[in-house]
């Protein structure tokens, strides 16, 4: 053999694995290396194949008889098995590196994938306790500061100035009839009137005429109101002897002229003398 396929056999290909394979990971030598020699060795080896089937060729042309012994093909088999093998011991090197690489990058990579969970899981648990107002740990805690605010007080409603005025008069006569009685009997007729004035007011003087014989005659009269009272009552009388003509008693009721104007119903009793 040459000094070219001394460096190319199968144990000096090996010993220049081991060797490339003790530097460094991560160097550039190491990918250089091992990318020259796989390529190298796999031209070097395509060419002595070529080489190798072109002589059996020739053999088998020259000599048909020798492709029947078993022993010449075992020697051919061997031969080829021989120069293979180089391309396989060094595939399988290459392999078994590769492998190791990956490895290491797959454990690396899941170092990283769990640093970067457990921090996320941090974050997240960080902003549910500050969310939730609570105070981190080892921190100061706050100062709950309560602040007292007086109730306000409840305006007191001004009242509003109610005007004094009659609203209505309510009227009643005792005896409520006559009828039965006979003429010419005397008689003494009541009548009471009940003014009723306008509530919550600051009361004041209810003027007004009074009569007994439907406002043909009437008399002047007053009352006084309270504040805040609401009605009052004023009677007048009508005496006499019971005419046979029943012009008496007659009608009677108020005609109220302050603070405001305001008739009265009339009233008399019922039924006539005898």
């Amino acid at each position: 053999m040459s000094n070219q396929d001394d460096f190319f056999t199968p144990e000096e290909v090996d010993r220049q694995i081991d060797q490339v394979s003790r530097l460094k990971e991560g160097e550039r030598a190491d990918a250089e290396a091992i990318a020259y020699l796989r390529s190298f060795y796999g031209m070097d080896t395509q060419q002595e194949r070529g080489m190798l089937d072109r002589i059996w060729s020739r053999i088998a042309d020259a000599a048909p008889p020798l492709q029947h012994n078993p022993q010449q093909k075992q020697q051919r088999e061997g031969i080829i098995a021989m120069q293979n093998q180089p391309a396989l011991v060094s595939n399988r090197a290459i392999h078994k590196r590769n492998t190791t690489l990956m490895q290491r990058l797959g454990v690396l990579a899941a170092a990283v994938f769990l640093v970067a969970l457990v921090g996320s899981m941090a974050i997240i648990f960080s902003s549910i306790r500050h969310n939730a107002g609570g105070p981190a740990s080892g921190g100061s805690k706050p100062h709950v500061i309560i602040t007292t605010v007086p109730p306000t007080p409840t305006p007191i409603p001004t009242a509003i100035p109610v005007p004094f005025k009659v609203t209505s008069v309510d009227m009643s006569v005792m005896p409520a009839s006559i009828a039965g009685i006979p003429c010419g009997t005397y008689l003494t007729v009541t009548y009471k009137a009940t003014i009723h004035v306008t509530p919550h007011g600051p009361g004041g003087t209810v003027q007004f005429g009074y009569t007994v014989n439907n406002g043909r005659g009437q008399n002047m009269a007053s009352v006084k109101f309270a504040p805040g009272q609401t009605s009052q009552s004023y009677s007048f009388t009508w005496s006499g002897a019971l005419p046979a003509d029943h012009t008496y008693p007659g009608l009677g009721g108020i005609n109220v002229t302050s603070p405001n104007q305001l008739i009265s119903p009339m009233v008399a009793p019922s039924g006539m003398c005898k």
